[in-house]
């Protein structure tokens, strides 16, 4: 009894010691054998905590090669996949610090979270340069080393090279010499150019090690570096190599390691390997530069979970990250620390090399340069592929993978784009052209055919149309989220001000039969156009000022194997009504011209002007229908994209300047060459009383009272002519 008692108190204490405890899961994803350290670090947690009363215990689910090939080969869409769904399954999560970029939206800021003191342990040396990205947190720091046979290089005589120059030099003088002895199956340099990320970190080394000075930033893909860096990568394979060894994966790499049959092998930092190898920091192409890819893994902290939660995780951060943490890790596993105090700790430094981790020369892979590292990565092998075992010569190669993430724009320097210069040449020859013809309104002989319209309502027409152009400049250069606003008001202020016009002088010629009417007595008031023009001028401009609140978005188009480049996006509902409300706006204007004009057809003293405003019509609707199919075609081509753009805004204000401007001043040459051609007449207002007494003496053209239908009322207007109060009607500009 007593016995059955006693296992009641335990089990008692073992379930409210599990209550009281708060589990937290973590994963890891692992290509890396040596990744075992992480459930070595995770026990000692556990310990810790248990010891010292915390109630914290984490579990770690780890997936490698060895249990699930399938989450591990398709690792950086596996945690995207977990993550994006909001899942609260793990709250840690250990992953490759390439990812950082694509992840950071999922996890908190741990910046936010870790005491001044722990951050200031990684303030300085590698986790400055790229491991914090956004607050996660650095676990471990790898980097690349080039092996030195040791022994070959005794044998000859050689010292360990400092320079690619030098490493060709002296492997290719052993190299003979051992072949001449029998030694066949010696590798003289490795280079490390698998078709899996190693070789992505070997392209980026090798290139990185090309640069001018110790401390120039990574060269440009198109610069002379670049190009001088992938020739001397093809010369060392020929001179030291085949194709076959630069090829070789990763775990042919180690057995090289361990066998001692290379002079020299650039690989990860590894331990125990053949003693004859002694591990040096990457030659470059200058003494004194190298290279290295900055590696390790990082920890997240699932953003979805509870604040208890999150402050569990914390203490699992801080733990793993300590001091004491690291310095365990570099003496017991020989793996690097972003702590680069550690690097100066006799404890640290009698069992790891902390002269060769301080000399590294690092570079964080470009992985916060596009949301799909991996494609990036698999982009850029190809094309270099293409050039080390291929014809491709290097220029070729590295435009390609410059075109991989290079945003294209267009630019008014002739050398950089030819269309570019020539539609900016165009345009502006367009806008002086539309400013100089403004003379013939102030020439007397021309005044007649131009009088439809008052000098001022011409001249709002003629800014509408200087505006309008003005949207092309706004796709010159990077694009910017201002530019989005100013493109888009651009246009829209345009088409305001040529429309608007048109529209206040249809109001004002229209025959109108009641003079009761006062919408219509209002308008004929002169003192009443600015106001009526204004009253959609501020609507334009409240829309317009609106658009800035929702913003824009720069919406980037990737095109595989082609050129790369930005477009502007309205990215909020409300961004899209405001601009619903704009364009129903500018409908409803277009569709009120377009009635006025079929309704005043047949008028004498505004006939010609009357017809050309039909091709304002035409014009805006064939203009409408492009822009629409050209929303809905899927453009790869930035070039294409802009040259569309641009000339379907030309192609309307040029028309719609020719046809309802130019088109005067050529029916005034024809005028003075065939006196049989109809001029125009000078447009009249017709007064209230006049068109309501020719209405009334004939009802054929309008019929009279609430009988008359819409469609009836629409068509008498269309019949009318005006000739029979021709001499009775008062001329009035408007």
């Amino acid at each position: 009894m007593r016995l059955f008692t006693f296992l009641i108190f335990i089990i008692i204490i073992f379930l409210k010691e599990r209550c009281n405890t708060l589990e937290l899961n973590a994963v890891a994803f692992s290509f890396q054998i040596k990744d075992s350290y992480l459930a070595v670090l995770i026990n000692k947690f556990n310990e810790y905590t248990k010891q010292n009363n915390i109630g914290i215990h984490v579990t770690l689910n780890l997936y490698s090669l060895d249990n699930s090939t399938k989450y591990v080969n398709d690792y950086g869409s596996t945690i995207e996949s977990i993550l994006s769904r909001g899942s609260i399954k793990y709250d840690i999560f250990f992953y490759d610090n390439m990812y950082s970029p694509r992840y950071s939206s999922y996890f908190i800021d741990l910046m936010d979270w870790l005491p001044e003191d722990h951050m200031a342990m990684y303030s300085s040396g590698i986790a400055s340069q790229s491991c914090t990205y956004k607050g996660k947190w650095p676990l471990t720091a790898d980097f690349d080393v080039l092996y030195s046979n040791i022994d070959l290089l005794n044998k000859y005589g050689k010292e360990i090279p400092k320079t690619w120059d030098e490493l060709i030099s002296t492997g290719n003088f052993i190299l003979e010499n051992e072949r001449k002895n029998g030694n066949e199956d010696l590798i003289g340099y490795n280079g490390l150019f698998a078709d899996q990320e190693s070789g992505m970190i070997s392209i980026l080394e090798y290139i990185y090690s090309f640069r001018k000075t110790k401390d120039s930033p990574f060269p440009k893909y198109t610069d002379q570096e670049a190009v001088d860096a992938l020739n001397k990568i093809k010369e060392l394979k020929d001179a030291l190599a085949s194709d076959i060894i630069f090829k070789m994966e990763e775990e042919e790499t180690i057995e090289k390691l361990f066998s001692a049959n290379a002079i020299f092998i650039k690989f990860f930092d590894i331990s125990n390997i053949h003693p004859s190898y002694k591990k040096t920091i990457l030659v470059g192409n200058k003494e004194g530069v190298s290279a290295s890819i900055l590696g390790g893994s990082n920890i997240g902290i699932n953003k979805y979970i509870s604040d208890e939660r999150k402050k569990g995780a914390v203490e699992v951060v801080k733990f793993l990250t300590s001091y004491d943490s690291q310095k365990f890790l570099v003496i017991n596993y020989k793996i690097g620390s972003a702590i680069n105090a550690l690097y100066d700790d006799e404890e640290v430094c009698k069992e790891y090399d902390c002269n060769l981790a301080k000399g590294i020369q690092y570079i964080a892979r470009p992985s916060a340069l596009t949301n799909d590292y991996d494609e990036y990565s698999r982009t850029l092998r190809r094309y270099f592929v293409e050039f080390l075992y291929g014809d491709k010569d290097a220029v070729e190669a590295l435009n390609e993978i410059n075109d991989i993430t290079r945003i294209y724009d267009i630019s008014i320097n002739y050398s950089e784009s030819s269309v570019g210069f020539i539609i900016f040449i165009l345009t502006i020859v367009i806008i002086l052209i539309i400013l100089s013809s403004l003379i013939f309104l102030f020439i007397r002989k021309y005044k007649e055919y131009f009088n439809f319209f008052s000098l001022d309502l011409w001249i709002i027409i003629f800014i509408g149309y200087i505006i309008s152009l003005f949207c092309v400049f706004t796709e010159y250069g990077e694009v910017k989220r201002w530019k989005c606003h100013l493109k888009y008001l651009f246009i829209s202020l345009g088409l305001t001000l040529i429309f608007i016009p048109i529209l206040y002088k249809l109001l004002v010629n229209f025959p109108y039969n009641d003079e009761n009417n006062k919408f219509f007595g209002w308008i004929n008031q002169k003192r009443n156009k600015i106001i009526f023009i204004s009253f959609f001028l501020i609507y334009e401009i409240i829309f317009q000022l609106l658009l800035i609140i929702p913003s824009y978005e720069i919406k980037y188009h990737y095109i595989h194997d082609g050129k790369n480049y930005e477009t502007c996006e309205i990215n909020k509902l409300f961004g899209y009504i405001l601009i619903s409300f704009i364009i129903i706006e500018k409908i409803i204007i277009l569709i009120l011209i377009s009635l006025l004009v079929f309704m005043e057809w047949n008028i004498l003293n505004s006939l010609t002007d009357i017809k050309l405003m039909i091709t304002s019509i035409y014009i805006t609707i064939l203009v409408s229908v492009a822009s629409i199919l050209y929303k809905l075609i899927t453009i790869n081509d930035y070039l294409i994209y802009f040259i569309l753009k641009s000339s379907i805004i030309i192609l309307f204000v040029l028309s719609h300047f020719i046809f309802f401007y130019v088109i005067r001043i050529f029916l005034f040459l024809f005028n003075n060459k065939d006196k049989n051609i109809i001029k125009v007449k000078p447009v009249s207002a017709v007064t209230t009383s006049n068109i309501l007494n020719e209405i009334s003496k004939n009802k054929s053209y309008v019929e009279k009272g609430r009988k008359a239908s819409m469609l009836s009322a629409i068509m008498n207007y269309h019949n009318y002519t005006g000739e029979e109060s021709e001499n009775k009607i008062s001329l009035r500009s408007n």
